[in-house]
């Protein structure tokens, strides 16, 4: 499969799940544990200093929860899943790392020592298949910052409690993962293999599982299977740190690899806006501009951002400094799906750096707020009958593939996609068409929605505005006024349907959405096709 220097490979046995409740699973161990890594991959990421000092004085800020030390656990009665999952998963030591001095890096050999002394067998909470992969590889990754100057004692407990949890996730996966958290405890299945002697067979188990997760999660243009941009580029982030975990041990790495971070990699700078940062579609948020920065610097990859992903079911249109990006694709429905959302036909539209019309996106934390905003009326697109443009099920999933047809245009002056969807058929007898065009290099936006099919039908079309442009409605209430922080202004003049300025939310990153606006044309149709058009364009001052 790929070539070592020192390391051979034999079979792989066939995966066996572990069922946790049995408790001999953590004493599996050989007679000999190892003393010492026989490679420490890089970590090129930078964390955050500020949450780095937050833990030094116990206040620990995971997955848009806060909990202080005097009421610190490892399993609080209070916490979330998600706060939970980020604790056992030891990322925060790149915080720490970040905050630097020897009182974070005492207080991260603590914590390694105190959570060691706490589950030495495994525990459905902390030694979950994706969490322990997770931790696997930052403890390795870090072992510089908080190993390197530490007594036996320590070294002894540390080494012995990483090859039990290395050989309790051999055992367990695929232990019923899928998607990006199957993805995880491959990595650190593979760090363990990589850097603990004896690791051939875990090594070769790993890499065996990572190349099947490539071909049936990376679609052909590099799109991730759930439509989701934030899993496309965690699924490259991961590929890009195996590949450079793999160079440091001098390891050759699988051709297929390095094919898929050429693939992914233009993918993701499809999905960026002006200012470095994810779009929302599918159960994403933005994520940090630096750190795609350096994994797209880290990738090596040199394709540039594609124009469209036509597998993953998205269009983007340019003209000067005006970029839109349009959600064309089949709604998924599959197990991959637990996050899509109803949007059909929605947009982001930014200039420059900044976004003006976005989807609301989601909330880290599973709840109300994520449940939300997967509807249509999140989103920068039209509702016919305060109805989703494709439904969900009882259990969250999509359960419901409307026909889609898109087409794109494009020269030097004008650049347009045209799309349809009639996910309002069954219901309402209804079909959304979709225009938007680019001219005047990017300083005017043309759109029209248009909704063929039976009449008496209420309506309404949304733009969603991002926190930093602020609305005002002007010329009698006829038009709106946009103004954004950076000084830039645009003018939006709508043409049929009642215009309105409403409140809306905005969910980028955390738990809790922060307030903005909406501009909404709402009506009736009329039977036939009942028409909106509407300009936006820069005021240039």
């Amino acid at each position: 499969m790929f070539l070592t220097e020192g390391l051979s490979f034999k079979g792989i046995r066939p995966l066996q799940m572990l069922s946790l409740g049995n408790p001999l699973a953590g004493f599996a161990l050989p007679q000999r544990i190892p003393d010492h890594l026989r490679v420490v991959p890089p970590d090129p990421w930078g964390g955050d200093a500020q949450k780095g000092r937050d833990i030094i004085a116990g206040v620990f800020r995971f997955a848009g929860q806060t909990i202080e030390k005097n009421a610190l656990s490892w399993e609080p009665e209070n916490a979330r899943p998600e706060w939970l999952s980020e604790l056992h998963g030891f990322e925060w030591l790149r915080d720490l790392r970040s905050a630097g001095g020897d009182r974070a890096r005492r207080m991260a050999r603590e914590m390694v020592a105190n959570w060691l002394s706490r589950y030495q067998k495994p525990h459905v909470i902390a030694w979950r298949p994706d969490i322990t992969g997770v931790r696997i590889a930052n403890w390795i990754s870090f072992h510089g910052f908080f190993c390197g100057s530490a007594g036996d004692d320590f070294r002894h407990e540390y080494f012995s409690g990483l090859l039990r949890q290395a050989k309790h996730l051999q055992k367990a996966l695929p232990g019923g993962l899928n998607g990006i958290p199957l993805m995880r405890a491959l990595k650190g299945l593979a760090y363990s293999g990589l850097c603990l002697d004896e690791g051939e067979a875990r090594l070769e188990q790993a890499f065996k599982g990572i190349l099947i997760q490539i071909k049936e999660q990376l679609l052909a243009d590099g799109g991730h299977i759930s439509r989701n941009p934030q899993s496309t580029f965690e699924f490259l982030q991961i590929l890009v740190d195996l590949r450079t975990a793999l160079t440091a041990a001098k390891v050759e790495m699988p051709a297929e690899v390095q094919h898929a971070i050429d693939r992914i990699a233009p993918a993701v700078k499809f999905f960026r806006h002006g200012d470095g940062a994810l779009a929302h579609f599918n159960g994403a948020q933005e994520g940090l501009a630096g750190i795609c920065d350096s994994t797209l610097m880290h990738s090596g990859a040199r394709g540039k951002a594609m124009k469209s992903l036509p597998h993953c079911g998205y269009e983007k249109i340019t003209l000067g400094r005006a970029a839109l990006i349009m959600d064309v694709g089949q709604p998924l429905m599959s197990r991959y799906a637990d996050r899509a959302h109803a949007g059909l036909l929605s947009f982001e539209y930014s200039f420059g750096k900044d976004r003006v019309f976005v989807n609301c996106g989601t909330s880290e934390i599973a709840g109300k707020w994520r449940e939300i905003l997967r509807s249509t009326a999140a989103h920068s697109t039209v509702t016919a009958d305060h109805r989703n443009s494709c439904q969900f099920d009882a259990d969250g999933l999509l359960q419901s593939r409307p026909d889609i047809r898109h087409k794109r245009q494009e020269d030097d002056d004008v650049a347009m996609l045209e799309a349809s969807h009639n996910g309002y058929m069954p219901r309402n007898g209804l079909i959304h068409r979709r225009c938007v065009r680019l001219h005047d290099n990017g300083d005017v936006l043309l759109g029209e929605d248009q909704l063929l099919g039976k009449s008496g039908t209420e309506f309404h079309a949304r733009f969603h505005l991002h926190p930093n442009i602020q609305a005002s409605l002007i010329a009698d209430g006829q038009e709106v006024l946009l103004r954004a922080r950076s000084g830039m202004g645009w003018r939006f003049k709508p043409q049929g349907g009642a215009l309105s300025l409403e409140e809306s939310v905005y969910a980028g990153e955390g738990e809790t959405p922060r307030r903005t606006q909406q501009i909404v044309l709402g009506g009736q149709t009329e039977g036939g096709p009942t028409t909106v058009t509407w300009e936006l364009r820069r005021e240039k001052i």
